[in-house]
């Protein structure tokens, strides 16, 4: 009797086996190993020159607070600057998602004056991955650093969001004195 179930059992584990092997003839891929499909790679998404040139050439914001508005700030001064001489900073905003409305306002810390903008930009319809640039002229009397806020404001399907981040600009000391012009040659009698 004991046989009779021992020859059973192995009856049915062979015809469990079998079934479960019988996938399409090829003993390589049984039935229950799925069939392995080629994928084609996502087309990558189009990145902007102008936002791979910012990234790899300007400077990061220092982000103030633990805002999480979606965007970065990159800033980008071309010299120097003199006490007392007007200078250029290139500010450029990158968000990270589409907003309706993006405000930058600029401030000046302790000893530097913003010149422009005067009050708050705002750009419309801004979308990700995009670039928008802003130029801050600023001035400082005294040499030192110096910092430069921006605030950034996006108008967002859930409220708006801001952030602040920071940049310090070291206003170099006086220019230097103009070099002392050549001695007249000696003229020469013959």
């Amino acid at each position: 009797m004991q046989a009779r179930r021992i020859v059973a059992s192995l009856g049915l584990a062979a015809l469990l086996l079998g079934g479960c092997h019988a996938g399409d003839g090829n003993p390589a891929n049984p039935v229950g190993k799925p069939v392995a499909k080629k994928l084609t790679p996502p087309a990558e998404a189009a990145i902007d020159p102008a936002v791979t040139e910012a990234n790899r050439t300007m400077a990061s914001g220092v982000p103030i607070g633990s805002s999480t508005a979606p965007l970065e700030i990159r800033f980008d001064l071309a010299a120097v600057p003199r006490p007392g001489e007007a200078f250029v900073i290139d500010v450029a905003a990158l968000p990270a998602a589409p907003a309706p409305v993006l405000r930058l306002e600029v401030t000046g810390g302790a000893g530097l004056t913003i010149l422009e903008p005067d009050g708050f930009v705002a750009f419309e319809k801004v979308q990700a991955g995009s670039l928008t640039r802003l130029k801050i002229r600023a001035s400082a009397a005294t040499a030192g650093t110096r910092l430069v806020q921006v605030r950034a404001t996006m108008e967002l399907p859930g409220g708006p969001e801001s952030r602040v981040f920071a940049f310090p600009v070291v206003v170099g000391g006086p220019a230097a004195p103009a070099p002392a012009p050549a001695p007249a040659a000696k003229a020469t009698a013959r």
